[in-house]
């Protein structure tokens, strides 16, 4: 169902938020800062989880790009230059922090260590780290980009459910709704392996594909297929959605505890999901002109989430622990590197998305 949507909205204003609540709780936990007044914040953040608001506007924007210009050149194209160039000059940052700390070193950098790694850092398996590097910062020189192959793979599954669509006499709204099940089922099923001490390399290489979290993108996805219909129920109504998915958290989750704030799901869990896409998507069309004004169209979102862990091990390598100031650097730090990703690579790559292909 193609829909006809403004521009006008405040998804990059959320998707900011999402990504300034991961490198909060990042800092807060790997950092180990005693401020209460952070402690605060991270305790009412975790109810706006950042990752999983970032996976349904994902879903939302995605499936709207694909139905909107199925060409598989320009989707593909379009979803290469939203990802990689970023991340590419991150990995090149990245590089240079661990040269400077010794990491890598003249006697590593020919090795097949530091080659594997930069080839999978380079293309879509970002969570190998190799030994030579588990000693750096936590373990990892960028433990948080272990989501970009489950996003690659969101990509691709786009592609294949309209195909499974075209193909079949079953509405797409059955379709997603199939996979939903499944997402849910598996990601309950997966998690006494998840959490297992014995973990075999199979369960945790499939702890970082789409299938434990595709339930997320699908459900910014099926919003966007029935918008149309449904647009009346959400735009305005922000302040409406968030209340009833807050007061469902408080009931569900502070007061009864049925289930935890994380990706992992059961029942409780799942509704709370349901309710959060709910809320996020109507929140994007509530006083939509909020996010153009704040951001004038800049989105610093992606650098956020792509640097801030790189920054936090730059400081655990310094001995910055346990003082507020760790976490003020963070932030500056952060900031900085985002914003200078975003005006000479991210934006320049992402205007070639309007240029024909040859």
């Amino acid at each position: 169902m193609q829909v006809t949507r403004s521009k006008e909205n405040n998804f990059n204003l959320l998707r900011l938020f999402a990504a300034f609540q991961i490198a909060v709780y990042h800092s807060y936990e790997h950092l180990h800062i005693p401020s209460p007044f952070i402690n605060n914040l991270i305790y009412a953040t975790r109810y706006f989880p950042g990752l999983q608001v970032l996976f349904i506007i994902s879903g939302f924007l995605v499936f709207a790009s694909f139905e909107r210009n199925d060409s598989l050149k320009i989707y593909f194209r379009n979803r290469f230059l939203r990802i990689f160039p970023g991340l590419w000059l991150c990995l090149l940052v990245t590089i240079g922090i661990l040269a400077g700390f010794g990491y890598i070193n003249h006697d590593n950098i020919f090795s097949a260590q530091f080659w594997s790694w930069v080839g999978t850092q380079f293309s879509f398996l970002q969570f190998y780290t190799p030994e030579m590097l588990r000693d750096f910062g936590v373990g990892n020189p960028n433990g948080a980009l272990w989501t970009i192959p489950v996003e690659l793979s969101f990509y691709i599954f786009i592609p294949i459910l309209f195909w499974l669509f075209r193909k079949t006499r079953i509405s797409m709204n059955i379709w997603i709704l199939q996979w939903i099940i499944i997402s849910v089922a598996f990601n309950i099923l997966y998690q006494p392996y998840k959490f297992s001490a014995e973990r075999s390399e199979f369960v945790k290489v499939t702890g970082v594909t789409l299938l434990p979290y595709l339930f997320y993108f699908l459900l910014g996805a099926i919003t966007y297929y029935n918008w149309e219909k449904i647009r009346t129920w959400y735009e305005g109504k922000g302040v409406v959605w968030l209340a009833v998915y807050l007061l469902y958290c408080l009931l569900f989750c502070t007061w009864l505890h049925k289930f935890q704030f994380g990706y992992w799901t059961n029942f409780y869990h799942f509704i709370s999901a349901v309710l959060l896409s709910q809320a996020v998507i109507s929140l994007s069309f509530t006083t939509k002109w909020m996010g153009n004004k704040v951001l004038r169209n800049n989105d610093f979102s992606y650098g956020i989430y792509i640097y801030h862990m790189p920054v936090i091990n730059v400081l655990i390598e310094f001995g910055y622990r346990s003082g507020n100031y760790a976490f003020i650097l963070v932030l500056v730090c952060v900031a900085t590197l985002s914003w200078l990703s975003w005006m000479y690579i991210e934006r320049p790559a992402l205007s070639l998305k309007n240029k024909p292909l040859t």
